[in-house]
């Protein structure tokens, strides 16, 4: 089971789909457009094997310098995610926060198709929430496993279970836009300017 959400709040906001070394916080040259104001609205993820997520992107300040990400999973009966909607997942707040550092502007994003883009990233440091994610719905039922809670989804056919583990703590990150599909990015070791993108999103 591989979610959007490894790439946003499993180790540390973002950092699961690559990066690593530290970033500052602090707004540096921001331009003078809302860097993440294009961003705004649900964006869906492609069907995976029984489960889409939608991602939330929303700002903080009328800058547009800061924004949050909130994050939904929805498991459906049929493997092509038809069929009737047997699991909603809804976290109890944003999943991430992420603050504007600059725009690199030629950054190169490698896909998980292989495909590598040229392009303008918003990058900024992503912070992960504590959130806890509470799943509802007739294909549900729980288990606690060390004090953790287990949920179990049944579907057709089989089930799967998750468990959501945050590690909090902060991380270079940012948002790509290409072809109308938006990319959540994580820095490529120390680098600026080159990116692992998550799954594309689409409105």
């Amino acid at each position: 089971m591989k979610h959007v959400l490894a790439c946003v709040v499993a180790a540390s906001v973002l950092s699961a789909c690559g990066g690593g070394g530290s970033s500052s916080g602090s707004v540096v040259n921001p331009p003078t457009t809302a860097p993440f104001a294009k961003y705004v609205g649900d964006w869906q993820d492609v069907c995976q094997f029984h489960h889409r997520e939608t991602i939330t992107v929303a700002t903080l300040t009328a800058s547009a310098t800061s924004a949050t990400l909130s994050d939904r999973i929805d498991y459906y009966d049929n493997a092509d995610c038809s069929g009737a909607l047997v699991a909603t997942g809804v976290f109890s707040k944003p999943i991430a926060t992420l603050q504007y550092v600059t725009t690199e502007n030629n950054a190169t994003v490698h896909l998980q198709s292989g495909q590598s883009l040229t392009g303008a990233v918003d990058r900024g440091t992503a912070t992960a929430s504590d959130a806890t994610v509470s799943f509802s719905g007739s294909g549900v039922t729980s288990s606690v496993v060390n004090g953790k809670t287990v949920w179990h989804i049944a579907y057709s056919g089989g089930g799967t279970d998750i468990q959501i583990i945050n590690v909090l703590g902060a991380n270079p990150g940012g948002l790509f836009l290409a072809s109308g599909q938006l990319y959540i990015v994580t820095a490529e070791g120390g680098s600026t300017n080159t990116f692992d993108a998550s799954a594309p999103l689409s409105h």
